[in-house]
């Protein structure tokens, strides 16, 4: 009696002192995906914009997850004497999906999972000629714009550093089906043209935000 009341609270110390670190059922984590930190010092936001990622722990091990990556990035250039340029790019990515968790260690939580996702994407570009005298000359390149859909397989692992804090790294294979605007060039004094779009489908292996730094509530 007394060895099956030791091996008991050996086996409930260790759940406890898992649970510490990792999520439990119930549980919700949130993360933001980030670049550089490992060969690189600098940490910034992944791919110029923001990667976030939300999962509701249902199970121990089984987690609904939502992400989404957004990227607007607008430039200005005036470099050059009389001429302005400037770049607009936007992008909006959302996924949802679920993960399958394994023992792992108890700070250490490997998973697989799968996604369904949709994303659009927007581009422009606007250039201004003002000469010392005459009428200014503009240059301006509307789209592509793309809308994909399509499904993602993922693998990754978390990593609890601290108490209900962690690092994680994800990758993954997709299928995606993407479909692309026309593109338009229109210059003053000249009529527009228009490049018609396309559509296409790829699968391709991608690494999912490379790093990832989180919290478990």
């Amino acid at each position: 009696m007394k060895k099956l009341f030791l091996a008991s609270a050996i086996a409930l110390f260790a759940t406890v002192s898992a649970q510490e670190f990792k999520p439990a059922a119930g549980d919700v984590t949130v993360d933001l995906g980030v670049s550089g930190g490992l060969g690189n010092t600098s940490i910034g936001l992944a791919d110029g914009g923001a990667a976030f990622k939300v999962r509701y722990f249902k199970t121990d091990k089984l987690a609904y997850r939502f992400t989404m990556v957004l990227a607007n990035n607008s430039d200005t250039d005036n470099s050059v004497t009389n001429v302005v340029s400037k770049d607009n790019d936007f992008a909006l990515g959302l996924g949802f999906g679920a993960e399958k968790h394994f023992t792992g260690t108890d700070r250490l939580s490997p998973y697989v999972g799968g996604d369904i996702m949709i994303g659009y994407a927007s581009q422009s570009s606007k250039s201004t000629f003002t000469p010392t005298s005459g009428t200014a000359v503009v240059s301006e390149v509307k789209g592509p714009n793309t809308f994909g859909a399509g499904v993602r397989g993922v693998f990754g692992a978390d990593y609890y550093f601290a108490k209900r804090v962690f690092l994680g790294v994800e990758a993954g294979l997709s299928l995606m089906y993407s479909s692309e605007g026309d593109t338009t060039t229109s210059v003053t004094g000249s009529p527009d043209v228009t490049v018609k779009g396309g559509s296409n489908f790829n699968i391709s292996p991608s690494v999912v935000t490379g790093i990832r730094i989180g919290y478990a509530f």
